[in-house]
């Protein structure tokens, strides 16, 4: 028997509390620092009849409580997943308990989504990179300068705190100044910014206004889920409405947007040019295609570094990549009532997680492969 379940046996046969075993293998050659690894809930739940969403954790082969969430995304009560954060070197095989008693410990929210009321934002972030996109009460208030806009904004962190709720406390000028932790550096105004996305049709793009409505799903520790609605926005002569649900994990880049548009007509995502910038794309023969943009932050407000920025499609969606104005982008292949999927997100050089393009291309290479090859979880055994 290997070593890690001798351990785990051992932890089970002194721990007082009923538990089940639960194994995750990384089948792929990459390291996986932080990987929010989902287990099945019905499985856990079949095992452990006393498993509540208030009454379950998650414990390592040493007995170390590991992070933990439970995930109501339909909110009926009943959890689809148990979200556990872990680390996994390549090709590394880990076990862990769960047991159906509370946490005895908290844990620090490393992914945050809020809506602010005042501009009606929404603002998502993980502990690397923070993002926002904007409501029809920005576009409309008297108070505001108007902006009409699906597109995506970065906030740019030099720290690996979350900073949404205190920036907005700030105020919209000090939070495009870097004192230390970071700034909005970024402009979006009325392009699609880092990861918006649109319909394609007679070669042209198009976009929805601002979003209507909005429902946060999940807010942390370790995942943060909302939605939003948009539309019906015209396409072409077709009226087009796009449901966004978007998905951030803890210690990722990258984001996850599924856009499911109420007709069959060819989306788009993907990213706003800057001056200066150099766009590149992956091999299309992989399992994901990325495309990416790299160059110097906007010198304002005391920007400074190199900014990459990208979005990432399932090639076997993949249409075409594409240009039109200022925007280069991905088109997809589009079915009524299923999800579109796709992957946006940042990565600068003053946060130290990347420090040239060849890094960049290399993070996205590496997050294209994680993508293809999800661990391999196993309940009971």
């Amino acid at each position: 028997m290997r070593p890690f379940l001798l351990a785990l046996l051992a932890s089970v046969a002194a721990s007082a509390q009923p538990a089940v075993m639960v194994t995750v293998q990384n089948t792929t050659g990459i390291a996986r620092p932080d990987e929010v690894v989902e287990v099945d809930w019905a499985a856990l739940s079949a095992a452990l009849p006393g498993l509540s969403a208030d009454a379950v954790r998650a414990v390592s082969a040493s007995g170390a409580e590991l992070v933990s969430q439970p995930l109501d995304l339909d909110r009926d009560g009943t959890p689809e997943h148990l979200l556990v954060l872990m680390g996994l070197w390549p090709n590394e095989t880990q076990a862990f308990r769960v047991e159906a008693a509370a946490p005895t410990e908290a844990h620090t929210p490393r992914v945050h989504v809020r809506h602010d009321d005042y501009r009606d934002d929404m603002a998502w972030e993980s502990d690397r990179v923070a993002w926002r996109t904007y409501g029809k009460g920005l576009w409309e208030a008297d108070e505001f300068e108007p902006l009409n806009s699906s597109g995506i904004d970065v906030w740019l962190k030099r720290t690996r705190d979350l900073v949404t709720e205190a920036w907005y406390e700030k105020g919209h000028d000090a939070y495009h100044v870097d004192t230390g932790e970071g700034a909005d550096f970024y402009s979006v105004g009325t392009t699609l910014g880092a990861g918006g996305t649109g319909v394609w049709a007679d070669g042209q793009l198009w976009r929805a206004e601002n979003f209507d409505d909005w429902r946060i799903l999940a807010d942390g520790p370790i995942r943060a889920v909302f939605e939003m609605d948009y539309g019906p926005f015209d396409a072409g002569g077709r009226s087009v409405t796009e449901t966004k649900r978007i998905t951030i994990d803890a210690g990722r880049h990258l984001f996850r947007q599924e856009s499911t548009y109420g007709a069959a007509v060819p989306a788009v995502v993907g990213l706003v040019d800057r001056p200066e910038g150099v766009v590149s794309s992956s091999r299309p023969g992989d399992a994901w295609t990325w495309l990416a943009m790299w160059g110097p932050v906007e010198r304002k407000n005391g920007g400074h570094g190199e900014l990459g920025t990208a979005v990432l499609v399932p090639t076997a969606a993949l249409d075409s990549i594409t240009r039109e104005g200022r925007h280069d982008m991905a088109v997809m292949t589009v079915k009524p009532g299923e999800p579109v999927v796709s992957y946006a997100g940042a990565g600068w050089t003053a946060s130290g997680d990347v420090d040239s393009v060849e890094a960049w291309w290399a993070h996205l290479d590496a997050e294209a492969a994680r993508l293809s090859a999800p661990v391999v979880v196993t309940v009971g055994e």
